[in-house]
Order: C-alpha cells, then structure tokens, then sequence
C-alpha cells in the first residue's frame, strides 16, 4: 500500500521503517525541510525492538505525497497540526485515508470539518497515542523502543467503506480497538501528564542540560503526581460518558506489565531493562512546548464545559507559565475545536 507519512522525526522515520519492512511504499515529507536535511538518497540504520536498513523516499512538497499516497499519516507535533492539514488539504481526494497520530486537541476533527468544506469523503481515523516509541539516534539513524501493544483509535468515517480498525490492523498489526466517541481519543493520550510532572520534577536539569534519564526519574514522589493528574483526567472522562485507560493501563499495554506493580516499580524496571531513554535537555522540549497547549490545556478546556475541577492540570499551567515567562493556553491554534 502506499503511505505518505507527514515528518521525517523519530516517529515519522520509525513508521516508515516499519512499513517498508512490511512491504508498503511509504514516502516522507518535512514541512519544514530541517528534518529531511541530510536523509535523500542515504539509508537509514533502524536499531531496538526492529533491526533493518532502509533507504526512505522523501517528497518534496506536499502535493507530491498526497498524490501518491492512499492513506496519509501526520506524525508530527500537536503544535504543528494545523500547519500541516491547512498544507495538505488543497490535494487531498475522497480516495485518500488519513490518520492522525496521535491526536491532540481534537486535530482530527478539524481535518474532517476542513475536508468536509471542500466536498472531499475521506475518512479520518484519530489515534490515542503513537503506534511505536522512535527516536532519531543520528543524522541517519533510528532507535525503536518499543511497539505498543494495544492502542485505541476512532475514525470519522466517510462512505467510501474504509474500515479504520481494519485499515491500522493491515498496517500496524493486531494491536488496535476500536472507540466510538472521538472525546475518548481527545483524554486517552498520556503523555501530557506524565510529562508534565516529569518535565516539571526535573525542570533544572533541562535547564542546564544535564543528564538524567527519563524512567529513572519517575521516583514515588513524581509518580504520585503523575496519579492525581490522571485522577482529574479520568473524571473528566467520566462527564463525559467515556472510558479511557488509566495511567496503570498504559504500563501494563505499553510494557507487559502485569497488575499489581506501583506506577514507580513499573518505572524503575522500564529504566533497569532500557537504560534509557535520556529526559530533554534542552527548554525547548516537547515534553512542554507540544504536551502543555495541545495535551493539558484541552483537559483544562473540556473540565471547564462539564464543571469538573481539575486544580493540579490548572497549577501545573500556571507553573509553566511563570517559568518560560510565557501562556502556553494562548499557543494552541486548534482550541476552538475542544472549547
């Protein structure tokens, strides 16, 4: 099958090396250039949990790629979203599928309103999370940490017969189930919140671009905060009629664990086995920058419309406000869609 993917990031580049090795025929495209810098013509060493060589195929506009392409994916950060649906939308044709992944800030929903507008029938399938944990190891080289296990997804389907469960499956394997309501898709992604508790735990040791390593540093103490993030969020969840998976959920799917474990054990043995990967060292990190505005602020948008509290989303915010001196609730360009 022929897949445009939508990046050319640790995720963008670990899709395609596990589509080729598949026997798809995917094609890549930077929006803006930095990443593919360096990849044209060169193979791309993929090591982890797949072990390959390949050599991608990268679009030069997204013209290109859509037209050859008959599912899309946009595997880029929630903060480039928008950007890059606008940038698609004038090639996109009712014989394309698109799949968002993952998520953030309802962006599927606008894709389908914004396709819609132009008469194009797509059907657009939104993912609570990425399929795989990638990241680029080298101007020319991958890491795969892991495939996830089981990943939620809801598509806004169109007449043309696609069957999104069916669709992922034939791509990504038998590690997908179906949901019904998109606003389950919008409060299943858990990143937001176990980042920003690690992020903000961890916050000099960005600053000064130390080293510390991510899962080491979900000690007991950033662990209970990362469990009363996902108790507001699950009872956000709740007004709004829809399951989500737990925080503990998402350890035992994402890494095999079996229940019984607490948060912090499962973290110290995720560390103890990967020995790795590193925590950002750098502010500009997306554990704030992407999972603040399009992964906490939403929350704090759909608590609002059902008159949940969520105070410890609402301080985390403020917190990292005052300490990038900036608003990251002003820095979402896809908000209107929750609120």
């Amino acid at each position: 099958m022929r897949i445009g993917i939508v990046g050319c990031g640790g995720i963008a580049l670990g899709y395609a090396a596990w589509l080729a090795e598949e026997g798809h025929d995917p094609i890549l495209w930077s929006p803006s250039g930095k990443s593919a810098a360096g990849l044209s013509g060169q193979d791309i060493e993929v090591t982890g949990v797949l072990e390959t060589r390949f050599r991608p195929v990268i679009a030069s506009d997204p013209q290109v790629l859509v037209e050859h392409a008959e599912v899309v994916i946009i595997a880029v950060p929630g903060y480039g979203h928008k950007a890059v649906i606008d940038a698609i939308l004038p090639y996109a044709k009712s014989c394309n599928t698109f799949i968002v992944s993952a998520q953030l800030s309802l962006s599927a929903r606008y894709l389908k309103e914004q396709l819609k507008a132009k008469g194009v029938n797509s059907s657009v399938i939104a993912w609570a999370t990425t399929a795989l944990m990638s990241r680029r190891s080298g101007p020319t080289s991958i890491s795969i940490g892991g495939i996830r296990t089981r990943l939620e997804l809801a598509t806004l389907p169109a007449d043309n017969g696609v069957s999104g469960l069916g669709l992922c499956r034939e791509l990504f394997g038998d590690r997908f189930t179906e949901v019904d309501d998109i606003t389950a898709i919008a409060l299943s992604n858990l990143n937001p919140p176990i980042h920003l508790a690690s992020a903000m735990c961890n916050f000099t040791r960005i600053e000064k671009a130390e080293y510390w390593a991510n899962y080491d540093a979900i000690t007991p103490s950033v662990a209970r905060m990362i469990e009363v993030l996902d108790a507001e969020r699950l009872a956000v969840a709740a007004a709004y009629g829809v399951k989500v998976r737990t925080v503990y959920d998402h350890y035992y799917l994402t890494f095999g664990f079996e229940p019984g474990m607490s948060l912090a054990e499962m973290a110290a043995a995720v560390h103890e086995k990967r020995k790795g990967p590193p925590g950002p060292t750098s502010l500009d990190t997306r554990f704030i920058t992407e999972d603040v505005p399009f992964g906490i602020v939403p929350v704090i948008a759909l608590a609002e419309k059902r008159g949940v509290d969520v105070p410890l989303h609402k301080a985390g915010l403020t917190v990292v406000n005052a300490l990038y001196g900036r608003n990251f609730e002003n820095e979402n360009d896809l908000l209107s869609w929750v609120a």
